[in-house]
């Protein structure tokens, strides 16, 4: 048992790293834009001159506190999302200074839509691993079961355009290559489930007290 989550978590941490470097392909395509949550942390770090990264942990801790009150299914994977995704988005944005910025619109958007390539790969594989949803796939879950009557595809473009509406009103940049993901981030989605033949509704995640009982082996 040990073993077979010691190999679901080192594929989830592989997951989230990838994701980290997704965001930071997204920061680095300046004014061509991003996705909506970064744009929100973008706008944090602009008012209150905190790092991106700190900016993603901010929000990922506001979002499980209300996840946590709307009673949301809470795994290891979720919170290893929020403090892994953030502090490893830091990292990259160190690491990988020497990347040049883009010269133009063009080379922007070009990072934009192949940092949301990387997160749609990256989202794949760690929900692979049934350890937890992130924390903001976990409030959508949440807002869905409040309001049925409306699709859940629905529910989540709501709550990304929110954070991209924030975002920008706190000075973060908004470009074409924003108005792309929102149109192509399902879509890529979808071209990551069809490559690696994931199929989302099959996984069934385990919240804490799920992994715990598994691993001391209760029944």
């Amino acid at each position: 048992m040990l073993k077979e989550y010691s190999q679901r978590l080192t594929i989830c941490i592989s997951g989230l790293v990838l994701y980290a470097l997704g965001n930071f392909f997204g920061v680095l395509a300046g004014s061509a834009g991003t996705n909506g949550w970064s744009t929100m942390a973008l706008g944090l770090s602009n008012t209150t001159g905190m790092s991106f990264g700190t900016g993603v942990f901010a929000i990922s801790v506001g979002i499980l506190i209300i996840d946590f009150l709307g009673k949301g299914k809470l795994g290891v994977g979720t919170f290893l999302n929020a403090f892994l995704i953030a502090w490893l988005s830091d990292v990259f944005l160190k690491v990988l200074s020497f990347i040049p910025t883009p010269p133009n619109q063009a080379v922007g958007v070009c990072y934009t839509l192949l940092g949301q390539m990387i997160i749609a790969f990256a989202t794949v594989v760690y929900m692979r691993t049934g350890l937890g949803a992130g924390p903001r796939d976990t409030l959508m879950v949440i807002v869905s079961k409040k309001l049925p009557r409306i699709p859940v595809g629905a529910v989540k473009f709501g709550l990304e355009m929110m954070a991209l509406l924030a975002g920008v009103i706190m000075g973060a940049p908004f470009g074409i290559g924003t108005v792309l993901v929102v149109a192509l981030q399902a879509s890529f989605f979808q071209f990551a489930c069809h490559v690696t033949g994931f199929v989302p509704r099959e996984v069934v995640n385990e919240d804490l007290l799920d992994t715990w009982r598994r691993v001391k082996g209760v029944r």
